[in-house]
């Protein structure tokens, strides 16, 4: 494909940061998860002592609480390193977009709050409102480091074979930012909302009733109303992303995430829960609220392009003249 000789030149993005964007991204992901597992089995006390399971032993005996604490930990602890590597790369980052060198770092921060509140949370115990910082760090390094790999892995884009007005990447960023946030919002009332011992306090939707035995009456019909909110732009993100050919399989990820997300909730409130279907409610809650962060990031992406071949396109020059390619694979 030609090349336009104003363009600037493009170094070729070496694999290795790709592979460590990619690996951090992934294993943050990996820890929340298994927070939200841990929580949702009640096994967070299975372990007293940190680093190690119990002052006399460092791996966990053969039980299954045990086992679920000390991976979440093994996992939280290999994520770190892997964070902070992508950030001292991200410094050597060049290209127009700062964001890939700004959200490392931002993911670093809520990497390490998070690991020092549950290492807390361990040793002697948070008060609530700790406990909701400890979340919301959680959430935010596991979002940014997400779209920092997508934004720095987005592959060229193919839009010499359509035009930009068949894409819709700006309404689908906006909704996917928005969805977002809401959830955030509502993940993270759960905590001053439940009572002791509560599910509630974990990752999930809320059940579409009030809980008699959780706090705050008021909180909780708030969250109510955050997951209705939340719903209706999470099917709209999808359907819009659905739209546009690029982000169709994201969209039909998120709502396939979604409708297993509603479906297990009707399930909790008609039977009940234990400790498999929470941990499913939980993990589900956490994969559609980082596919929503990484649809962001791809319809930022997407944006980004169409931006940049406007931009590089002289006037009357064909779709596909201009435009510069870069594969970083």
């Amino acid at each position: 494909m030609p090349k336009n000789a104003s363009a600037p030149p493009t170094a070729e993005l070496p694999t290795a940061v790709l592979t460590v964007f990619r690996l951090a991204a992934l294993f943050v992901f990996l820890a929340v998860a298994m927070g939200a597992v841990v929580c949702a089995t009640g096994s967070g006390a299975s372990c007293p002592t940190w680093p190690g399971c119990r002052p006399d032993q460092i791996t966990p005996q053969w039980q299954l609480s045990p086992i679920i604490e000390f991976i979440h930990r093994v996992v939280a602890m290999s994520a770190g390193p892997l964070v902070l590597a992508a950030a001292v790369m991200s410094r050597r980052l060049t290209g127009p977009n700062r964001w890939v060198r700004i959200l490392p770092w931002v993911a670093l921060a809520g990497a390490l709050a998070s690991g020092a509140f549950g290492r807390l949370v361990v040793l002697s115990s948070l008060p609530t409102w700790l406990g909701g910082v400890d979340l919301f760090c959680a959430l935010t390094a596991m979002t940014t480091m997400g779209v920092a790999a997508v934004v720095l892995g987005a592959p060229a884009s193919d839009l010499t074979s359509r035009s930009a007005a068949e894409w819709h990447p700006l309404q689908v960023k906006s909704l996917a930012a928005m969805s977002v946030i809401v959830l955030v919002v509502m993940h993270d009332t759960g905590i001053f909302a439940a009572g002791p011992l509560s599910y509630t306090r974990c990752m999930g939707w809320p059940i579409w009733q009030l809980i008699g035995t959780d706090l705050h009456p008021w909180l909780q019909v708030l969250r109510l109303g955050l997951a209705g909110l939340g719903a209706v732009l999470v099917i709209t993100t999808a359907v819009m992303a659905a739209r546009t050919e690029r982000l169709r399989k994201w969209g039909i990820v998120i709502g396939t995430l979604f409708a297993a997300e509603m479906v297990l909730g009707l399930v909790i409130r008609a039977g009940g829960i234990n400790a498999g279907v929470a941990s499913a409610y939980s993990v589900l809650a956490v994969a559609l609220l980082s596919c929503l962060g990484l649809l962001m990031a791809v319809a930022w992406s997407a944006q980004v392009d169409t931006a940049d071949m406007a931009e590089r396109e002289p006037v009357g020059a064909s779709p596909s003249a201009g435009c510069v390619t870069l594969d970083h694979q």
